[in-house]
């Protein structure tokens, strides 16, 4: 069974690197925020521990964790909470006397939700001038969340089953309702999975407000197979896991991920990323109102955009660094996918129509 990167975690921790990374602190460690009760925006070490809140398929980069910890004198302590919508649904629930310090993994179809219960203190990292504009969220929202990776939900196809059956694969969202491909797509669903509703929103960009629920009747009708999380789809559906489905909703990052944890047993992966299905996902990070390690917490975001941090990310979470120049591995230079123009919505729309959206959906799939 094949096993991606968002279901596993390293556990090597090397040194290399640390004493750079220290050094490169105080270069990124400089923000603008709105002082308040706990907070300073002075040099020093700290020591003590942050809490991270993220979600349970989050690996720590723990060569920048290390660094952290030489700069600060600070661990970071992870605690996750199901995946990104469980978090932040009980994040929200604690709003004010939360149970970390930096929250992580709030995406672009989440984004409008920070500010139901004011949940997040504004800050802007320094760093945050090395991220394209086009990551940014606009007005309150990017000033309350930092992007910090990018990678595009996109279907993934198993080329091998393709080639062997003689047939081309699809390549847009409206051929994956074409007959010849009957039965053979599975996604995640978007009241369970953030790549669910990733792709949900995607379909709404590509077909339209008054479109969108027609496409999924056509979906519906050609045998597409929802699940509940990523993880069911992926590894149980998926024809590259063993399954029955060689379509699968995935990430644009998921080829390279087959070769690296097949740990040597494939020199190149079998899925191929269909470009016209892509859908923008970038992942963000905040300070939690009532941090009890405010200074820290401002500190751990500001790291979080540091060159060893970002530079860390694609071979621990699979996902691509936002800041402009960061070198990527060989694995992501030859198989990972970056569409010219994927699909996205505005996060303020998809904070306004998102229930909507996934109750419309429900009576159509359930």
């Amino acid at each position: 069974m094949n096993t991606h990167p968002r279901r596993r975690r390293t556990t090597v921790v090397a040194a290399s690197g640390v004493a750079l990374a220290a050094a490169l602190l105080a270069a990124v460690v400089g923000c603008t925020s709105d002082e308040g009760p706990g907070t300073s925006s002075g040099a020093g070490s700290p020591g003590g521990k942050v809490t991270l809140v993220t979600y349970d398929a989050f690996a720590l980069p723990e060569k920048a964790a290390a660094a952290f910890r030489e700069a600060t004198g600070a661990t970071i302590e992870v605690r996750a909470a199901g995946d990104a919508g469980a978090m932040l649904s009980k994040a929200l629930l604690s709003a004010g006397a939360p149970e970390g310090d930096v929250i992580f993994g709030v995406d672009t179809t989440l984004a409008g939700r920070v500010t139901a219960e004011d949940l997040l203190v504004p800050f802007t990292p320094e760093a945050a001038a090395g991220v394209p504009a086009g990551l940014k969220l606009p007005g309150e929202l990017g000033g309350l969340l930092t992007p910090i990776d990018t990678g595009d939900v996109c279907v993934n196809a198993d080329s091998r089953w393709f080639r062997e059956k003689g047939l081309e694969p699809p390549r847009t969202f409206a051929d994956l309702a074409d007959p010849r491909y009957r039965d053979l797509l599975v996604t995640s669903s978007p009241v369970t999975s953030s790549p669910g509703l990733s792709f949900l929103v995607g379909t709404v960009a590509d077909a339209g407000e008054d479109g969108w629920p027609a496409y999924w009747e056509r979906l519906r009708a050609n045998g597409v197979r929802v699940r509940p999380s990523w993880d069911d789809a992926w590894n149980t559906d998926y024809t590259v896991s063993g399954g029955d489905r060689p379509l699968v909703v995935s990430y644009a990052s998921s080829p390279p991920a087959e070769v690296v944890f097949s740990e040597g047993a494939v020199t190149e992966p079998r899925s191929v990323v269909l470009a016209g299905t892509c859908v923008s996902q970038v992942e963000y990070a905040g300070v939690l109102r009532g941090a009890p390690n405010r200074e820290l917490a401002e500190r751990l975001v500001a790291f979080m955009l540091s060159p060893e941090w970002q530079s860390e990310l694609p071979l621990t979470n699979f996902v691509f660094p936002v800041v402009t120049g960061t070198p990527l591995p060989e694995e992501f230079t030859k198989w990972a996918a970056r569409p010219d123009e994927p699909l996205s919505v505005p996060a303020a729309r998809i904070a306004a129509d998102r229930d909507e959206w996934v109750e419309q959906w429900r009576s159509i799939m359930e």
